[in-house]
């Protein structure tokens, strides 16, 4: 077997949802991907070039996956980037707690005849459960260097980094039914000798598999494709589609059964561990819902009342002082108003990003951080199962609009974990209708800290209640091919690596800095610009009738809503300055707070909507929020004013 030549470029690394690829793609390649105790964090590649094992290698961390025949949009990613790229090598990352389950998937690996190195991670988790694993009769098994690591505490990854220098091509051990080999044995007949595609992508074929199908048509044409589609419907008619998928299975199965019976030995534990019982505690209703109010207390604490301390220290002893002492430097009116103005570049842009947002982001992140750490965001997904399926959605679509409490943008890319074009279409529109992404929910809660307690009840019921009623309309809406499947592996908690809570707290409001500071920035030049020249007094005339009359707020509201179509959170800041600048009464800061919430995504979210659903779904998608979420604001005004 010839040895993996180190000095070619492309290393990708593969293995089931929650196994730990990431955090190699963190240690080998020096970069950041995303790291937490749930499955399918990881939605699409991470690529990052770094010199490993000896070479210069593009290492590409990929989204998990159960089998090579993609089952949802983010699997479809990492078999594309196999079939497609052809990498150099697969580090194929594995899970010691359930070996079955990694081998299923190795074996689809190894057929696809790509030099492959087998990382059995989570050793030490496996340890804990009773199980140990002989490395060396694992690797006599499946015939590939193989390596027994515990990632996030570096255990094992020298030894990994040396095996990548000897890896091999892999050997397909599971054998298949006389009528799969047949099959297979026509398909071969089809194509060129000499230039055939590997094992795995001819059983892709049989299955049906859209990536397989795009990626062998390209390169050898419809004419071979049509011969394959004539073997296949051959096969379905006298097995089905899903009895040869049965059968794939079974025999792959067979092959796991078999290693991990020979390499793999298991002591009874008296009883599961406190993880374990915590765990099914936050996913039973009678305590799941009062763990879930005191999470979201607890956020609602940290981010109204330790933030909001943190703003204040930062303006008392460092921007106020700060702005007065610059301020009086500048004598030029025009230039003074376009630094330290109502719009100014530095007071509306700089220190209101730096000086309100950032505390703000540092306590939230810190606590969804904890939260992602221990597991617990897959195990709520469980709790609020049954109340999604009015939705036309599973408990899974829980984890992408959890994700919409940070970013809009990556919550709608997550929904790709989704199965159907039904459940990403409606998770992406509640997502982008009232999940208001972290800068601005740190916003709405520091507001809300302040006002009476009934304002909070208000706006979480208008919210909500929009939300359900939006939800189960689309679910009768929009057609479905078949119901939503709720398959999702549930960890147990875990003892939070406060170390990654660090790093992704410091990577996540890095991001901030990157990427919306120089548009709140930017925000604040385009509104002294519209100001300075009258136009931004010509929008409020001309929305007058809708902002004063049918949702009595302030002329000056209106900028708020120019704001909010660049982005949702700089117009929830400006919104703030008004509130804590006594330009709002009651009734307006609830009518205010409810319609920026419901009100149309980013720019950058629509964007992604546009690459993941469609322009005429994206298009329809934000009309309908802007249209309800006026029509909600009008229906709360009119509500609060008759009592």
């Amino acid at each position: 077997m010839a040895k993996l030549d180190i000095h070619r470029n492309k290393i990708v690394i593969v293995g089931p949802p929650n196994v730990g690829k990431s955090t190699l793609f963190n240690k080998f390649s020096r970069a950041y991907s995303v790291v937490s105790n749930y499955a399918q964090t990881t939605t699409e590649s991470h690529r990052k070039e770094s010199s490993f094992a000896g070479g210069i290698f593009e290492i590409i961390d990929t989204p998990g996956l159960f089998s090579l025949a993609a089952g949802s949009t983010d699997e479809t990613v990492t078999t594309g980037i196999i079939i497609n790229e052809h990498p150099e090598l697969v580090l194929f990352c594995g899970d010691a707690t359930n070996l079955k389950r990694s081998l299923v998937l190795l074996a689809q690996v190894l057929e696809m005849q790509i030099p492959t190195t087998f990382c059995l991670n989570k050793i030490d988790e496996a340890g804990r459960k009773g199980i140990s694993v002989n490395q060396k009769a694992l690797e006599a098994e499946v015939k590939i260097p193989t390596v027994l690591t515990a990632a996030i505490h570096g255990v094992g990854l020298r030894e990994l980094e040396d095996a990548v220098k000897a890896t091999v091509e892999g050997i397909s051990s599971a054998g298949y039914a006389p009528h799969i080999e047949d099959a297979l044995k026509s398909l071969r007949a089809s194509f060129p000798v000499g230039n055939m595609p590997a094992k795995g992508i001819l059983i892709l074929l049989l299955m049906d598999d859209a990536v397989a199908n795009v990626a062998v048509g390209s390169r050898y044409g419809n004419d071979i494709m049509g011969k394959a589609a004539e073997i296949r419907h051959k096969l379905y008619q006298k097995y089905s589609q899903a009895g040869v998928r049965q059968s794939v299975f079974n025999s792959r199965e067979a092959w796991a059964d078999s290693v991990v019976a020979k390499t793999t030995v298991k002591v009874p534990l008296d009883s599961k561990s406190i993880g374990y019982h915590m765990a099914r505690l936050s996913r039973q209703p009678l305590t799941g819902i009062p763990i879930l109010m005191g999470v979201l207390w607890l956020t609602f604490y940290g981010v109204g009342t330790i933030s909001a301390k943190l703003a204040a220290l930062l303006d008392t002893w460092i921007f106020i002082p700060a702005v007065k002492f610059a301020s009086g430097y500048i004598a030029n009116q025009l230039l003074n108003d376009f630094l330290f103005g109502n719009f100014g570049v530095l007071t509306m842009g700089v220190i209101n990003a730096i000086g309100t947002v950032v505390p703000i982001l540092l306590v939230f992140f810190i606590i969804v951080n904890f939260l992602e750490e221990v597991g617990y965001l897959p195990n709520l997904s469980v709790l609020v199962n049954r109340v999604m399926v009015p939705f036309g959605l599973s408990g899974k679509a829980v984890l992408p609009m959890v994700l919409g409490f940070g970013c809009n943008t990556m919550a709608t890319v997550a929904t790709r974990m989704l199965e159907t074009k039904k459940e990403r279409v409606i998770a992406s529109f509640l997502i982008a209708l009232g999940f208001p992404c972290a800068v601005q929910l740190g916003v709405l809660f520091a507001i809300l800290s302040t006002a009476p307690f009934s304002a909070l009840l208000i706006v979480i019921f208008a919210v909500v209640a929009t939300q359900v009623v939006v939800g189960v309309l689309l679910n009768r809406m929009i057609p479905t091919k078949r119901p939503a499947d709720f398959i999702l592996e549930l960890p147990t908690f875990a003892k939070p690596h406060w170390r990654n809570i660090a790093i992704k707290t410091y990577f996540r409001i890095k991001w901030f800095l990157a990427e919306v500071l120089p548009l709140f920035v930017f925000a604040s030049v385009f509104m002294f610009v519209l100001d300075k020249v009258g136009t931004l007094l010509a929008i409020e005339r001309l929305l007058r009738p809708m902002v004063t009359g049918f949702l009595s707020l302030p002329d000056k509201v209106t900028e708020v809503f120019i704001l909010v179509l660049a982005r949702r959170e700089i117009g929830a800041v400006f919104f703030k300055n008004m509130v804590d600048g006594g330009l709002l009464d009651y009734s307006q800061t609830v009518v205010g707070l409810v319609v920026i919430t419901l009100f149309i995504p980013c720019v950058s979210n629509t964007m992604v909507m546009v690459r993941e659903l469609g322009v005429r779904w994206a298009v329809s998608i934000n009309t309908a929020i802007i249209v309800i979420a006026i029509a909600v604001g009008g229906i709360v005004n009119y509500g609060i004013r008759l009592f």
